[in-house]
């Protein structure tokens, strides 16, 4: 059906790819720096030359924290929530999952990514951030917005691209961190370089244990987990003209889950068990620089994704319930960078993805395959305008294809002043589980759930005659092909340097979001429990503001703030209150009143205000070095309690709160690092809405660096 449109891309991909080989080589490979952005573009670009909302936490600031994972690192920075919710099992226990939000964007529209290809694994659209370590990070890149024309689908909401570090100098490092509920984190790195090649070696062990808020209560609400982490980077090169670089990593946790689940009789039924999950990643790209205006780069990724849950009750030690779910996925691809006249920067490429999914939720293996290509121009006009402009096209085997669109500005009327405006299409594919699912939950009822591409009327009338299903609802007869969601973003901003130690950044935003896919009721079973499909439904905004400040007040003193005001809201929601057909109930009496836009909250799960402030000292004379960082969300939506399906009371709200953390670190010589710190010093706890935040947890770490100077290496 699609065969001449796959043979044009990948046509198109290879002929620019023979195109840039048969040019004359006369230049090197050019090196990245920190003050590089290369995920706004997918080519290496100044920061000061970006058009779009974009942030970097470089490795200075990531060791200031001593934080050592991702999602404890991303909750400090503006305009982010690192969500809470289970992520390894169905049931409860497990590990609980931590997606980051972006601009009020849910999770599951949040790529994220590691030296730029996708980490896979998301159990009901969210990826446990807490999986990634920090070991050995070079720097992490946060685009905000729409960026499917460069990335394709699930970048709807941004990016998030955590680049890995490859030292120049032959070095050994370790660290070790240790605090309160059995935390342990230890890091080792190795690394051996020289005039070509360069390798690194990295392992970490990360331990939790369990966090318990009511002791008087069977079960956790963190299971205690393990989790080891190895990592390989390496770099060759077989000349000036051609490198190889290579990425490797692999991740096993285990958890030990324990909880209890009601039963007919009343009688609390105690389960028990353990999930597994083994992550691994394998990322290859060729290099050839062809002469100073024309790159060219071949990459191969594959990376896989399991985690296994075995539960047992407790009592007479039968199984409960089980759960495999297996995830591979597979891309090539090339891009092609060309230097045009007229300062004009072509970027081209294209590929194939193939991604494969074998769970117990699903009837037998599913598989998918997409085929895509891009192309991005900027042009500079002068030194003070610089235009970009992209598009994208992928064509997915499931559904139709789709054109995503990218058109960014970036204007600097003086020195001090820099202007940006960007607009892009974001979308995003169908997933496997609002495609394949086929579950029947009999430990909770027994309410089923099936993917859009399991079920229709004809078989939902097959399932009435066997005696599956009693009724059929209305809802079934709009069942349909699903369409990808897509989102409409903008983003204006601007950038203003009072002085050397002052600089302030503002970004206004706005994205729309269509065919936002939700599940409903289509039908009910004998029992009363109900079954579900997926459906188009929803048309929703975010939209607000964002402002950052740096300051460096004092020799040595780094003060740096942000804060985020976020509206949200169903547009449907917003219609009927307009039109007078929204109703509420009061708290306090329960009478009822029909309410007005300042009564709705907006979406669940976002704050409409959130802040944080940062002071980094160091004094390098005596190597001491001290960090404070605070961030603050207000009340946010958590569920419906008067039955009008929206947020608007007070008590369908989670109480706001303030986040402290501390770390003070000493340096001995060069080699030599011993920190203290604590972390959620204020001890707030919230088991119901925020699980995987302790209390406080105070904490000790020590590093060893140890590294040989190597001036001949590159």
């Amino acid at each position: 059906m699609h065969s001449h449109r796959l043979l044009f891309l990948f046509g198109f991909t290879c002929v620019l790819t023979l195109v840039a080989i048969g040019q004359q080589v006369q230049d090197t490979l050019s090196g990245s720096s920190d003050d590089v952005v290369v995920t706004a573009t997918r080519t290496e670009r100044k920061f000061g030359n970006v058009a779009v909302p974009v942030t970097v936490i470089q490795k200075q600031a990531i060791t200031a924290t001593q934080l050592r994972r991702l999602n404890e690192l991303l909750q400090e920075q503006t305009g982010i929530f690192v969500t809470s919710g289970s992520g390894s099992g169905s049931f409860g226990g497990g590990i609980f999952g931590n997606g980051a939000q972006l601009q009020g964007m849910s999770p599951e529209y949040t790529l994220i990514l590691i030296n730029g290809e996708p980490i896979v694994g998301r159990q009901g659209g969210t990826l446990n951030l807490s999986r990634l370590t920090l070991g050995n990070i070079k720097r992490i890149e946060i685009v905000k917005g729409p960026s499917s024309s460069l990335y394709g689908s699930e970048a709807m909401g941004g990016v998030i691209n955590i680049i890995t570090e490859m030292p120049a100098t032959p070095q050994v490092q370790l660290n070790a961190k240790a605090g309160g509920y059995g935390l342990a984190d230890v890091n080792a790195e190795g690394t051996y370089a020289n005039d070509k090649t360069r390798l690194q070696l990295a392992y970490n062990y990360y331990r939790m244990g369990a966090i318990d808020f009511d002791e008087t209560q069977y079960g956790n609400q963190h299971d205690p987990f393990n989790a080891h982490t190895a990592q390989l980077n390496m770099s060759h090169a077989f000349s000036n003209r051609l490198k190889l670089v290579a990425y490797g990593r692999y991740y096993y946790e285990k958890s030990d889950n324990a909880y209890e689940v009601p039963d007919p009789n009343l009688h609390p039924v105690r389960i028990s068990g353990n999930t597994t999950i083994n992550d691994a990643n394998v990322n290859t790209s060729l290099l050839y620089s062809v002469s100073k205006k024309v790159k060219t780069a071949l990459r191969l990724y594959a990376t896989g994704y399991h985690s296994s849950q075995q539960l047992i009750q407790d009592s007479d030690k039968s199984d409960y319930y089980t759960d495999d779910f297996r995830q591979q996925f597979y891309r090539i691809e090339n891009q092609t960078d060309i230097t045009l006249p007229a300062n004009n920067t072509l970027s081209a490429g294209g590929g194939w993805v193939y991604e494969k999914l074998n769970t117990t939720r699903y009837e037998g293996m599913r598989d998918n395959s997409i085929v895509y290509g891009f192309v991005q121009n900027e042009w500079r006009p002068s030194d003070k305008v610089n235009l970009i402009g992209g598009l994208r096209y992928d064509v997915n085997r499931e559904y139709a294809s789709r054109f995503s669109p990218k058109l960014a500005v970036r204007y600097s009327p003086t020195k001090k002043l820099k202007l940006t405006a960007s607009y892009g299409a974001g979308f995003k594919a169908p997933d496997f589980r609002q495609l394949y699912l086929s579950f029947v939950n009999n430990a909770s009822g027994g309410y089923a759930i099936f993917g859009a591409n399991e079920i229709s009327i004809a078989t939902l009338q097959q399932m009435q005659q066997q005696g599956f299903v009693a009724t059929i609802l209305p809802k079934a007869y709009d069942m349909q092909q699903l369409k990808p969601e897509v989102s409409r973003g903008f983003n204006l901003g601007a950038l203003y340097t009072f002085c050397e130690k002052l600089q302030a950044e503002a970004n206004l935003f706005n994205n729309d979001i269509e065919n936002q896919i939700l599940f409903d009721v289509i039908a009910l079973r004998a029992n009363g429990s109900q079954v579900f499909s997926y459906f188009n439904v929803q048309r929703s905004f975010t939209r607000g503001a964002e402002v950052n400040v740096r300051w460096y007040a004092l020799p040595g003193l780094q003060v740096s703030g942000g804060y985020q005001l976020l509206f949200t809201g169903d547009k449907a929601v917003v219609d009927q209150i307009e039109a007078g057909k929204m109703y509420g109930r009061e708290e306090s009496t329960n009478d009822v009143y029909k309410m007005t836009r300042s009564d709705y909250y907006g979406l669940p799960n976002r704050s409409r205000h959130m802040a944080n402030l940062k002071l980094l000292y160091t004094h390098a004379p005596t190597g001491w070095q001290v960090s404070v960082r605070g961030a603050w969300r207000n009340a946010w939506g958590t569920f419906d309690r008067d039955g009008n399906g929206v947020i608007t009371r007070d008590d369908e709200k989670a109480p706001g709160f303030l986040l402290l953390n501390a770390a003070v670190s000493k340096n001995f010589g060069k080699r030599y690092t011993l920190a203290v710190g604590a972390e959620n010093i204020l001890n707030h706890r919230d088991p119901e809405n925020l699980p995987n935040i302790p209390g406080i947890n105070a904490f000790v770490s020590f590093s060893v660096l140890l590294q040989k100077q190597n001036h001949h290496t590159k």
